[in-house]
């Protein structure tokens, strides 16, 4: 910086952009803050509204009979979470002490035997814990992508690289995943994500074979120009994958992606039917035999690698 020179004071813009003031909010001098009204001209900043606090006296909680039923799963899953990671918000309470947002992590809790982090929420009924239900929005795959294809975390480079293969192939996340993942010849591979999910989710995604991934994508999207509906569906990506690997020796034809694209398209009609992964996989077969002459048919190995 040159000197005598003064510089400028940043500041940052958080104004949504073209997003209009709420009706009920114009000429409002008030808000609710956990059942407390606050006055914007008499607010201070980093003022107290209401303090959160530690408590393991379950016995003063009541659950809202009216609420979602527990999902017992769902409490395994946040116990986990809080067992690793702590309690990252608290729970929600009314002045009776009736649970209204956390009802999950309150059996969490229970279930680790250590205290629960709450704040009271002065006259909130069951309509708040609906309102605060359906706010919450979990974090899609494009979300997790963002934000480890981030330089702060240290697998950002192999998440750019998921970033720039759906890109450029078009495939649903499942099937990309998969293929990134070396899943493609494992039997429904691509309808679970299983390891690979998790991985993806978690920041620790590592590639396997980005040629191979590359080579099954480019066949999926020439396929996706002509049969796009079943390109969709994960159980007809593995069967196409997978029947590459399991053309037999004593097979009279061999696999042709030509051939195979113009049969599909051709013979669409011999999916409609299939619902396991073994339907899928025969009816691959019969798609690109039917019609075709004796040495040009496939046949395949019965079980998958």
């Amino acid at each position: 910086m040159k000197k005598g020179r003064k510089s400028k004071k940043r500041t940052l813009d958080i104004q949504p952009k073209n997003l209009p003031m709420p009706p009920f909010m114009i000429g409002a001098t008030k808000a609710k803050f956990l059942g407390h009204d606050v006055e914007f001209e008499g607010f201070r900043d980093k003022q107290n509204v209401a303090n959160a606090k530690l408590t393991k006296n379950w016995s003063a909680m009541t659950f809202l009979k009216d609420n979602r039923d527990i999902d017992d799963g769902d409490v395994k899953r946040l116990a986990e979470s809080i067992k690793n990671e702590g309690q990252l918000q608290p729970i929600v309470l009314n002045e009776k002490w009736e649970i209204i947002e956390g009802q999950h992590r309150v059996h969490a809790c229970q279930l680790l035997d250590i205290p629960i982090l709450y704040v009271i929420s002065v006259g909130a009924t069951i309509k708040q814990t609906i309102v605060m239900n359906n706010n919450q929005k979990s974090w899609r795959n494009k979300d997790y992508l963002k934000c480890f294809s981030h330089k702060n975390h240290k697998n950002s480079a192999e998440y750019k690289k998921i970033g720039a293969f759906i890109d450029e192939y078009g495939l649903n996340f499942s099937v990309s995943i998969n293929l990134l993942a070396g899943n493609e010849n494992k039997k429904s591979s691509f309808t679970g994500g299983g390891t690979a999910r998790k991985a993806f989710k978690e920041g620790n995604f590592q590639i396997k074979d980005l040629q191979k991934a590359e080579k099954y994508g480019s066949q999926l999207k020439r396929l996706k120009g002509k049969v796009p509906m079943l390109v969709r569906i994960g159980k007809f990506c593995t069967a196409w994958v997978a029947i590459q690997d399991r053309i037999s020796s004593d097979s009279d034809g061999s696999w042709s992606i030509i051939t195979a694209v113009k049969q599909m398209e051709k013979n669409a009609g011999e999916f409609k039917a299939c619902n396991n992964q073994e339907s899928w996989d025969a009816a691959m077969v019969k798609a690109y035999n039917h019609g075709l002459n004796l040495k040009n048919k496939i046949t395949v190995t019965k079980e998958m690698k």
